[in-house]
């Protein structure tokens, strides 16, 4: 058993004192539930068993089309509340932005309004997308890794 330090830079974009709601996991365990209010640092220690795979899971959750986007008379969106996933370290390694965050993480959005919009079937959720570090809808983005988790960040940076 290895025990990582993670620290995520999330920043939330919200207005008249409303941010977007997020849970951070380790697979089905939640490390950090509140609302990401401008720059938030999320920082966690969590113990991880030999040889074993895991999911970093960052959730943006009770999202509301209405409300939490502000659209001009053109229906041109003019405020957006989202989360932005800024940077992450592990044991204060910085992963890397373009090979790790942007590159390995995958969104799974699950908003319906998102995806009536986006002319897809509400039943096929969920819509993944890869190379993305913005929730701008109800989604939740993922990182796979694995343990020992140096070894996975060598074969990764």
């Amino acid at each position: 058993m290895e025990t990582i330090n993670f620290k995520i830079e999330l920043h939330g974009t919200g207005w008249d004192n409303a941010y977007p709601e997020c849970i951070v996991y380790i697979n089905e365990d939640v490390k950090w539930h509140g609302n990401v209010v401008e720059s938030t640092t999320v920082d966690f220690d969590v113990d991880l068993d030999d040889d074993t795979e895991y999911e970093l899971r960052i959730q943006y959750l009770n999202r509301n089309a209405d409300t939490d986007v502000q659209r001009d008379t053109d229906s041109t969106i003019i405020k957006n509340k989202q989360i932005e996933i800024s940077s992450m370290a592990i044991d204060d390694i910085e992963l890397d932005y373009y090979s790790i965050l942007y590159s390995l993480g995958e969104i799974s959005f699950t908003d319906y309004h998102y995806a009536q919009l986006n002319k897809q079937d509400p039943e096929k959720y969920p819509l993944v997308h890869n190379k993305n570090t913005t929730l701008g809808a109800e989604s939740i983005w993922t990182l796979k890794f694995s343990t020992p988790v140096y070894i996975w960040l060598l074969e990764n940076l």
